[in-house]
């Protein structure tokens, strides 16, 4: 099992949190490292499954809101251009896809949705890290929704929090399947599944979880690895 894992411009031990937790799962999983620094997007095609790291803001110029770049963080549009190729390129492939943070935005924008530019500017709480302090809340899940059904909803539903930006209006054929008490949404799926690869957004940082056991972090990891494992049985 290979997974194609987009460069998150952090330092490597930020980077190697979302190895470390896939390997809690299943140690022999492999990853290759996606950057249009490596010129390499064409070869997702030969991956089993994509995963979209955290990181800078996606430019507002890619939905509708190039006026509001001033108030964006560590834009980069190289990055943001590279990945919605790769994101074109691994729905082609139909391999499962999982959006972690800054993951979740650019699959939304790549969708056609649109982002909130800067969440305490549009008069929600304050989702971002203060001085390294980690930021928790608590998060609903949507009923009957897949990530409902990774046993969320019985669990504790208390996520980390690092951003300043979130999903606006969603993209094509996606819903939201849980939002934050003040009404962020927190993650999204497809709305029809039957026919389309797995794909789980989700705008906490699961990878960064301290408590592993919590089904937001262990479960997600759990689900991902098993819809890679199934669909790649289903290729051979």
């Amino acid at each position: 099992m290979t997974i194609g894992i987009t460069d998150n411009f952090r330092p490597k031990q930020y980077f190697d949190n979302y190895l470390e937790w896939l390997h809690r799962i299943d140690p022999t999983v492999e990853f290759t490292k996606l950057s249009y620094h490596l010129n390499n997007g064409e070869i997702i095609k030969e991956m089993d499954a994509l995963l979209l790291t955290g990181g800078g803001d996606v430019h507002p110029s890619f939905y509708g809101k190039p006026e509001y770049v001033t108030e964006t963080v560590e834009v980069n549009e190289r990055r943001d251009e590279f990945e919605f190729g790769v994101i074109e390129k691994a729905l082609e492939a139909d391999i499962p896809i999982l959006g972690i943070c800054r993951g979740m935005q650019v699959m939304n924008v790549c969708l056609g949705g649109s982002l909130i530019v800067d969440l305490p500017a549009a008069g929600y709480k304050d989702h971002s890290e203060k001085n390294g302090n980690v930021n928790l809340h608590s998060i609903e899940i949507v009923e009957h929704s897949m990530i409902g059904a990774m046993h969320l909803e019985g669990g504790a539903k208390i996520v980390n929090s690092a951003h300043h930006q979130a999903v606006d209006e969603l993209g094509r054929g996606l819903m939201a399947s849980a939002e934050s008490t003040d009404g962020v949404i927190e993650a999204a799926e497809w709305i029809l599944k039957g026919n389309m690869p797995f794909l789980l957004l989700v705008q906490w940082h699961p990878e960064r979880m301290k408590d592993f056991d919590n089904p937001c972090c262990k479960n997600i990891a759990e689900r991902f690895l098993r819809e890679v494992t199934i669909s790649i049985t289903n290729r051979q």
